[in-house]
């Protein structure tokens, strides 16, 4: 194969490969529209040329906001023209949103109109931001006639007016001096701008993903339509979800929305969807739950069991079987790539035998993310997979004896380190050697297994990150809480991992108030947290309270032992 060099290599090669092939197609203004590969290439070239001639060759470009045609072309001029992209959470909180825009030393905002508003009731705050250029999928054009380019907030619009008559008159994007081994891409892990990190990628990181994805997910084609649920700014989502699918020329369906993901298979059936387990949990709970209200729960439980049992045989009559559950995923549905947290292998196994394949990845962020990933002709679903060409991995061992031990891997795709922190860089990276914090093993096949999180990092069911320390800030002022710690938890109805609290009261605080029960402290305790989940964003509020009788058990440091918790 013909590696990726850049990520404008990519997209020129995409031109010429595939032409006017639909590279990716959405719905705006109640109408589908699509954009080919030769007018993705043309369009992205634009917004390069338009942002070059604003200044902002070199600097830093923070793009917020849903997955869009705008927001990829965006993200690809910004790094093509020497530019550093940041991507952000756009579920985040306002005032988080200013502090990383400021942490990052950003230059440029690219947002959505959902978004522009935070902007502008923050301008004073935002000195060294020279311009906000609004996005509006509803006003999608290909080539406007028209536009102002000289006010500090100014719409899409009028930047790719300016890049069409830059295009127009010949000019192009140089990239005789392009650096792709220099920083191009900063994304900030879940957290405060107090505690989280920010992780440096360069393009040739990027590059590697994208070229490792093309040789291990083999089995994709031009024919292949992908539909994108998940957000953007995820660099799984980013680099396997809608990069790495040009290089094969497929189409890439970008969804409206995770509430209108059922009525988007129907309408673009796709064959190909990258996913988190959660969300294929929600995939076949959607289909039982069909099944029990149709009156047909118990005969599609039968035809699942006659399925594997017929596949044992090598007798694969699965899309026969299950025509009318496939028909209602529009028909099409061939395989599922499953990535940003474990998978139940009993959920992959029952996926499987509906006639829809699953392979699981591994990755992290630090990685550009991926590591591993099970080939899409293979399948073993307790392992996430073969590892990426070109990595080397070491599992790291406290004891010969031992069974596993932390994953250390190494490899063209390991970040450059930690944005203005060479401490915690120095902690994880030694020699190009990445410590991912995970532990694991490899079998004598070749195949990973994750055995456990060596952080304290919780990972929850949809793939989101959330650190115990940062949510134990905020429970740390509420005088009824002594001591509390942060863990993740099963959630008793749903089923789901959630961010819960194990918490010892403060005996004092309990006393001056009255809580004479422990119904009473519960009560209490609940409302206390209710409060404090006001403060934080929705995945990372508080869904479990444990109360405990007994102080957590500390080291000489006072340090609580959270592995005894």
């Amino acid at each position: 194969m013909d590696k990726i060099k850049s990520l404008y290599g990519l997209i020129e090669r995409g031109r010429d490969e595939f032409g006017f092939k639909p590279l990716y197609k959405f719905n705006s203004n109640k109408e589908t529209h699509s954009i080919s590969y030769h007018d993705f290439f043309e369009y992205t070239t634009k917004i390069a040329l338009a942002l070059e001639s604003l200044g902002a060759r070199g600097k830093r470009v923070m793009i917020v906001g849903e997955t869009s045609v705008m927001w990829l072309a965006s993200f690809i001029a910004t790094v093509s023209i020497d530019g550093v992209a940041v991507p952000l959470d756009p579920y985040l909180l306002e005032d988080e949103m200013i502090k990383f825009a400021l942490r990052a030393k950003v230059s440029y905002i690219v947002c959505s109109e959902t978004y522009s508003e935070v902007f502008k009731k923050h301008d004073s705050e935002l000195d060294g931001v020279e311009q906000v250029i609004v996005t509006n999928t509803k006003s999608f054009t290909l080539t406007p006639d028209h536009g102002e380019v000289n006010e500090k907030y100014i719409n899409f619009n009028s930047l790719l007016a300016l890049g069409d008559s830059l295009y127009l008159s010949g000019k192009t994007i140089d990239q005789s001096l392009h650096d792709t081994k220099k920083l191009a891409v900063l994304l900030f892990t879940s957290g405060t701008t107090g505690s989280s990190k920010g992780v440096m990628l360069c393009e040739d990181n990027i590059c590697a993903v994208i070229n490792g994805a093309v040789q291990l997910i083999d089995g994709i084609t031009a024919d292949d339509v992908l539909l994108s649920v998940l957000p953007v700014f995820h660099t799984y989502e980013l680099t396997c979800g809608l990069l790495a699918p040009q290089y094969f020329g497929c189409t890439i369906c970008i969804s409206d929305g995770i509430k209108y993901v059922s009525r988007n298979m129907k309408q673009f059936s796709p064959t190909v969807m990258f996913m988190v387990p959660l969300f294929a949990e929600h995939l076949y709970k959607g289909i039982m739950k069909t099944a029990k209200d149709s009156g047909r729960l118990k005969k599609l439980q039968n035809a699942l069991k006659l399925s594997k049992g017929l596949e044992k045989a090598k007798i694969d009559v699965r899309r026969k079987l299950f025509k009318s559950v496939i028909d209602g995923l529009g028909g099409k549905l061939r395989h599922i790539v499953v990535g940003g947290a474990a998978m139940n292998p009993e959920l992959s196994e029952n996926i499987r035998a509906l006639g829809i394949g699953v392979s699981q990845g591994y990755g992290i962020t630090e990685c550009s993310p991926l590591i591993s990933v099970i080939p899409l002709d293979d399948y073993n679903p307790a392992s996430c997979g073969r590892l990426m060409p070109e990595m080397q991995i070491f599992i790291d061992k406290e004891k010969a004896s031992d069974d596993f031990g932390e994953i250390v891997v190494k490899g063209p795709n390991v970040m450059l380190g930690y944005y203005e922190d060479g401490e915690q860089t120095r902690e994880v990276l030694n020699n190009g050697w990445f410590r991912t914090g995970d532990y694991g093993y490899i079998d004598n096949k070749g195949y990973l297994y994750i055995t456990g999180r060596k952080k304290n990092v919780i990972v929850l069911s949809g793939g989101k990150n959330v650190f115990p320390e940062e949510i134990e800030e905020y429970l740390a002022p509420c005088p009824l809480i002594e001591e509390c710690v942060v863990a993740g938890m099963t959630d008793d109805k749903t089923g789901e991992y959630v961010v819960g609290v194990y918490v010892y009261p403060s005996a004092s605080e309990c006393k001056e108030r009255g809580l004479n029960s422990r119904d009473d402290v519960c009560k209490a305790m609940t409302d206390e947290i209710k409060q404090i989940n006001k403060k934080l964003v929705g995945f990372k509020r508080i869904s479990k309270i444990i109360i405990r009788d007994e102080p957590f058990e500390k080291t000489s440091t006072k340090k609580v032992k959270r592995h005894l918790v």
